[in-house]
């Protein structure tokens, strides 16, 4: 098969072909195929190599494992990819002419993330029949985050904000590297050396740009009072109810209760069909009423694989529309006006779907349910809840742990869909667990997701505090080896320290009206050790006095008028 150099290669917007069993010469072991064993290479199209440099050498991780590919809008798409420690090969876009690249990727001393790569903004395509082309991974990955940093830097000098010297010039170094890179990308070495360190550069002024910028609107818009600091609840059942709700108050005025069919911390909510158990869940809303806390009720559907019911499981489609109707009916009008909002589905965009839902079921269900709550409580708002915001699982074919029967949407696609389908929701819910992505690739996504005009809630957020003597020795969170993701390997201060980003970033963004904490207390907190009390005992951690610090910080600003 002929190759192309990259100079060729972007000249003709043409690249290479090969089947999805080609391996590489002197690999060590076979390519992992990221795509269906069944599918057939496009004839109609080449093929794509990216090949990595490490810098600097040593072990390699298994870097290319969870490779996939991306739309000219970045939406996630299933595409003909193998891979191996050698380079990504990409065989088939599915029809989609222009896309990018996500791999993860170790920048030291970074931190070893997903990062993407798109040509500067203007994608790839693959070659014709017949050809292959090889790209150095390196210098598309700086080369594509060096442009974006361009784009925003202009973008943030048009919105009336200066860049600090430091980050001038951090941006400057890696247009600096990244040109040598370009120069002397005959020698590839020496050329992936030199975008390495480019790249380097330009993730830090990358942040730093994004930080400065939010901090800067945030001095402009002022304090928010009407701006929810949440966390879920359910720690009132895990420590002493009095010392609870005294930790709890220090921080939040939103609060989430949570109401799995089973499943969870509380009891199953509903172990058998009609069998709703309120009374604990009532008991803790009430408290918390009672000390003026807002609180949101979820999830009223989720079909996730720890949640959802052999019964449920099995109904027909009709049973289960006349199951959600009178579920959306009880637990909605249990609460009254009292409840601020319910979260009416939560991960229903091809990612948590045990009932085997298509498309136009999901849409149709989430309707109803909409529907049944507005008619029982126009006064509740009601949010469509969304995890993996990247959408990396609709390469893996995975409904959580089961296999995909019809093709997938990511969270972006899944909620303008509903919103074109005219389905009555007031708010969009976002996830944002750390996604192994850096602070200005979670800045855009939540852009994105701005785009479509509805008022977001971060609804979980959480990062562990690394690993303590109980969970080394339990064996849930141990000592860490290898690469760390971000900055340095995780610890109270890096837990403080992305909380303090993470929060900073939401509270300057106008159509962001809540962020809440998941979860409260360790050992019981989802994230290992993401907990913001060290035990049941009320200990704070340092993510408790950072988040109480920011939180008197921004009190202190004037009040501009922003909700």
């Amino acid at each position: 098969m002929p190759n192309i150099n990259r100079r060729s290669f972007m000249k003709q917007s043409a690249l290479s072909g090969a089947s999805a069993a080609l391996t590489w010469e002197n690999s060590s072991a076979a390519p992992i195929i990221l795509t269906d064993r069944k599918a057939e290479r496009s004839a109609a199209a080449g093929e794509l190599v990216f090949r990595p440099y490490f810098i600097p050498p040593g072990p390699e991780p298994r870097w290319f494992e969870g490779s996939y590919v991306t739309d000219s809008n970045w939406d996630a798409f299933y595409a003909g990819i193998t891979a191996d420690a050698q380079g990504v090969r990409i065989f088939d876009t599915k029809g989609k002419k222009k896309f990018g690249i996500n791999v993860r990727w170790d920048v030291e001393p970074f931190g070893y993330l997903y990062l993407t790569a798109d040509h500067g903004g203007e994608f790839y395509e693959l070659p014709e029949a017949g050809r292959s082309a090889t790209l150095n991974l390196n210098f598309e990955l700086a080369e594509s985050r060096v442009a974006r940093n361009r784009k925003r830097l202009n973008l943030f000098l048009e919105q009336g904000w200066k860049p600090s010297r430091e980050a001038q010039a951090l941006a400057d170094l890696s247009e600096g590297y990244l040109e040598d890179a370009r120069k002397a990308q005959p020698a590839h070495e020496t050329c992936a050396q030199l975008a390495q360190k480019s790249l380097l550069y330009a993730l830090w002024a990358s942040e730093k740009m994004e930080l400065e910028k939010a901090r800067h609107d945030i001095g402009r818009a002022g304090y928010r009072p009407a701006f929810f600091f949440g966390c879920d609840a359910r720690a009132y059942f895990q420590m002493n109810v009095q010392l609870f709700l005294s930790r709890f108050t220090e921080l939040f005025n939103y609060a989430t209760i949570t109401h799995y069919l089973e499943g969870g911390f509380i009891d199953d909510f509903e172990p058998a069909p009609g069998q709703e158990r309120f009374a604990l869940r009532t008991a803790l809303f009430n408290d918390l009423r009672a000390r003026n806390i807002t609180v949101e009720g979820r999830p009223i559907l989720y079909f996730y694989r720890t949640t959802t019911p052999e019964w449920l499981k099995r109904m027909k489609y009709s049973e289960l529309l006349k199951f959600v109707e009178r579920h959306a009916r009880s637990v909605v009008s249990h609460y009254g006006d009292g409840m601020y909002a319910w979260e009416v589905v939560n991960e229903l965009h091809d990612w948590s779907n045990e009932c085997q839902l298509n498309h136009e079921q999901t849409i149709e269900v989430t309707r109803l349910a909409c529907e049944v709550a507005r008619a029982t409580n126009p006064k509740v708002l009601r949010l469509i809840n969304n995890c993996c915001l990247f959408g990396d699982y609709v390469q893996k074919r995975k409904w959580g742990e089961l296999e995909a029967k019809y093709p997938q949407r990511t969270p972006f696609q899944f909620v303008r869909q509903l919103i074109e389908a005219g389905v009555d929701f007031n708010i969009t819910g976002i996830q944002l667990y750390f996604p192994d992505r850096d602070l200005a690739d979670i800045a855009l996504i939540v852009e994105k997701f701005a785009s479509l005009g509805k008022p977001i809630y971060v609804t979980e957020i959480g990062v562990s505090s690394g690993p303590t003597k109980l969970s080394v020795e339990s064996g849930r969170l141990e000592l860490p080896t290898g690469l760390y993701a971000w900055h340095r390997p995780w610890d109270e201060n890096l837990q403080a320290e992305w909380m303090e980003d993470l929060y900073t970033l939401a509270y300057s963004k106008p159509y962001i009206h809540a962020i809440s904490w998941y979860d409260f207390v360790d050992p019981y907190s989802w994230v290992p050790n993401g907990g913001l009390l060290a035990s049941p005992d009320g200990t704070r951690k340092e993510v408790f006095h950072r988040l109480a610090k920011l939180q008197k910080q921004w009190k202190r600003l004037p009040a501009r008028g922003m909700g």
